[in-house]
């Protein structure tokens, strides 16, 4: 009687393993498929300061899906190593442009500006991420420091050419891949240090407040706007150029000709996309949400957290 009565519970007992293995599964899961963290994060030149402080942050900030510029030094891209060491995925486009990722990567784009992510069993995302060039850099010029040999500006016009003819031809590929990306009908997300201000920044309003040497309609922010759709998260959520100014250039300390700028970006497209919250990150500072003592950029990164909905 008693072997019948312990063959019975430990019956009942594996019977309910897969329910409970289920549960647990559903748990860990649900999390993941209807609230993603995303990042922009230029990691100066493979790590700036220190690779452990840069996989930190990632860790720190719960980001599940990151956009790292300057991913490599001296030929070894740290930004793949950091995903190895975290167990995540990557998709490198070139030694600077790497994107690493909690779920795997299935396909990358046309002109391998970004990559498709599953995050669920049926559900996936596209990630771009963009390292645009950093010399000539117009805001620079525009206010007479000398940088890289390029010319000094006077007007709108002449910063809006320079920048086109500097960064245009990446921005149209990234387009054309975006546009492509959007027949999937699911979410995508664009991340990059643009080295060029925001069409949203540099406006009438924010040159009157001193904010900026004179409104430009900058390009590439603008090409993205316009001809992709993609929504600028940080100023979705805060809308005022002049007092909400999320500079991202630079978490070091000033110099005497340095000029502040949002220049790293993460932009978002999709119906179902809803944007919860996003921050700064970097150092320990008022201009940054969330510090770290040890920060080891040169750039702030931009941390995204979204709610997918069906």
């Amino acid at each position: 009687m008693k072997k019948f009565i312990v063959l019975l519970i430990m019956s009942f007992v594996f019977a309910q393993i897969p329910a409970i293995l289920f549960s647990q599964e559903k748990v860990q899961d649900t999390p993941r498929l209807n609230e993603l963290k995303v990042m922009s994060f230029n990691i100066w030149v493979g790590g700036g300061k220190s690779i452990e402080e840069t996989a930190n942050v990632i860790k720190q900030t719960s980001a599940d899906i990151v956009g790292i510029q300057e991913a490599s030094k001296g030929g070894k891209n740290n930004a793949e190593k950091i995903a190895k060491d975290l167990g995540w995925h990557s998709y490198t486009a070139n030694s600077s442009r790497t994107i690493i990722s909690r779920f795997p990567v299935v396909k990358k784009s046309t002109n391998g500006k970004g990559c498709k992510i599953q995050i669920g069993e049926k559900r996936f995302v596209w990630m771009f991420n963009l390292h645009l060039i950093h010399c000539p850099y117009e805001p620079y010029q525009l206010n007479g420091i000398p940088y890289c040999g390029a010319p000094f500006l006077n007007t709108a016009e002449e910063a809006i050419q320079s920048a086109l003819k500097s960064r245009g031809r990446d921005v149209e590929e990234t387009v054309a891949d975006i546009k492509e990306a959007q027949k999937d009908n699911c979410p995508i997300f664009l991340t990059g240090d643009f080295n060029e201000p925001s069409c949203l920044d540099w406006t009438e309003k924010a040159a009157k407040a001193g904010n900026c040497k004179m409104p430009v309609a900058w390009p590439s922010t603008k090409a993205f706007i316009e001809k992709a759709g993609m929504k600028d998260s940080y100023r979705i959520k805060f809308p005022d150029e002049v007092t909400q100014k999320g500079h991202t250039w630079s978490s070091l300390p000033p110099s005497k000709n340095e000029i502040f700028e949002r220049i790293d970006f993460l932009f978002f497209h999709g119906s179902n996309v809803e944007t919860l919250k996003v921050q700064i990150v970097g150092e320990q500072s008022q201009d940054t949400d969330i510090g770290f003592d040890n920060y080891p950029s040169d750039h702030r990164a931009v941390l995204g957290t979204f709610r997918l909905n069906d």
